[in-house]
């Protein structure tokens, strides 16, 4: 690898991650758990992003100008692809060398915990087949080293506390799988020996805060087009600990399964009584598949917390998807389990608001016989009505 010119003496900067749920990530194999740099670049580059858009909107006239900043910040930063326009700019101020993983075992798991099982989905776990990949085991550390221009270290240090503190890998990393929490890091300058910086983010609130004043993120009251942190944003800290992350992402998901499922037979969890906290989106889509509504369609209120929704009757056999009209929509709602302490874990819930969709595009509902697009019409309380469901700190 040729790497850049950089303007100031590069360092090496080192990162120690402890994994705190089990990772579903991925190289270019999908069935083998692996962590990448790749990976963790696109995590990186991902919470610089949503650190830094707040700032840069700002001092910009608008969201397209602070798109464009952002963008030249990010490149400059991380590295864009070279083409014939930019020759000798694809190389970055960051650079990642190399990513150490404890062991590679994978992740052994029978499917007994049906709160898990809802948060994993369809699409990590079936509940005829089991798991449907490989998963990196948790309870292991990992180190990640860095190359970064000086006049860098700080911003790139901020990034790697915030994924200790919210962030994750992998697939459903926004349901708490692939949750980690920074150790240590440290920086090795010129052909010093790497010395620690006594990173220390075991208060979750006033660590979160620190980080989130200094990039005035609380300043910016007008709702990001991206995923990013604004004067909107919700950060809860739930104030129930756990020694078993597994037993406690259960409990998480169990408690959001009771919120937002209608339930089969009445019942969901195997035996709990469902809430059916939102029997009009069962009832909507319903008369929408067998043609029974009346009126101009709306969408269910449940999309807030992102697209796909696949619903399917058991009555009738009659199955709808409910999407975007380009594709998925991310929830907005993060789930992190954190390392509070030796042998205790507790979680941060994170609402990111932003723009729901980009302009013009719609919320599509399907069936095998027809299609219809609808304007979102996006209800926030869905999810604060969720979280204000836990015992928490609220930033």
């Amino acid at each position: 690898m040729n790497l850049p010119e950089f303007k100031n003496p590069p360092s090496l900067l080192k990162a120690t991650y402890f994994i705190n749920t089990p990772m579903f990530a991925a190289g270019g194999n999908t069935q083998e758990a692996e962590l990448t740099p790749t990976t963790f670049k696109g995590v990186l580059r991902f919470w610089w992003r949503a650190l830094n858009w707040s700032k840069i909107r700002l001092i910009s006239q608008d969201d397209t100008e602070a798109l464009k900043e952002l963008h030249r910040q990010e490149s400059k930063l991380f590295g864009v692809a070279a083409n014939n326009d930019r020759k000798g700019q694809g190389q970055g101020a960051c650079l990642i060398n190399s990513l150490t993983l404890s062991t590679t075992k994978s992740w052994p798991y029978e499917g007994r915990q049906f709160g898990l099982n809802y948060l994993m989905g369809q699409g990590l776990f079936h509940f005829k087949d089991g798991l449907t990949r490989e998963a990196i085991r948790h309870n292991q550390e990992f180190n990640i080293e860095l190359t970064v221009d000086i006049q860098y270290h700080q911003a790139i240090i901020d990034v790697l506390k915030l994924i200790g503190l919210l962030g994750g890998f992998g697939s459903r990393s926004r349901h708490g799988l692939g949750s980690v929490t920074l150790t240590d890091v440290a920086v090795k300058a010129q052909e010093q020996e790497y010395h620690s910086l006594n990173i220390d983010i075991s208060d979750i609130v006033s660590s979160l805060s620190e980080i989130l004043d200094k990039y005035k993120c609380k300043d910016n009251s007008n709702l990001p087009p991206i995923t990013a942190f604004y004067a909107g944003t919700r950060i809860d800290v739930l104030n129930s600990y756990k020694k078993d992350t597994i037993e406690l992402l259960n409990e998480l998901g169990e408690e959001e399964q009771l919120y937002r499922s209608y339930g089969r037979n009445g019942q969901v969890n195997g035996n709990k009584v469902a809430e059916k906290n939102f029997r009009d989106d069962h009832d909507l889509i319903l008369s929408l598949a067998d043609n029974t509504y009346h009126g101009r369609p709306t969408h269910p209120r449940r999309a807030v917390f992102g697209l796909p929704h696949n619903y399917f009757y058991s009555s009738n056999s009659l199955k709808a998807d409910v999407d975007s009209t380009t594709g998925r929509r991310s929830s907005p709602l993060f789930f992190h389990v954190h390392k509070k302490g030796e042998g205790h874990y507790q979680v941060i819930l994170c609402l990111m608001k932003s723009k729901f969709l980009p302009e013009g595009e719609k919320i599509q509902f399907s069936t095998k016989r027809k299609s219809i697009d609808i304007e979102p019409n996006i209800d926030w309380s869905v999810i604060t009505d969720f979280m204000d469901r836990q015992n928490k700190e609220t930033l």
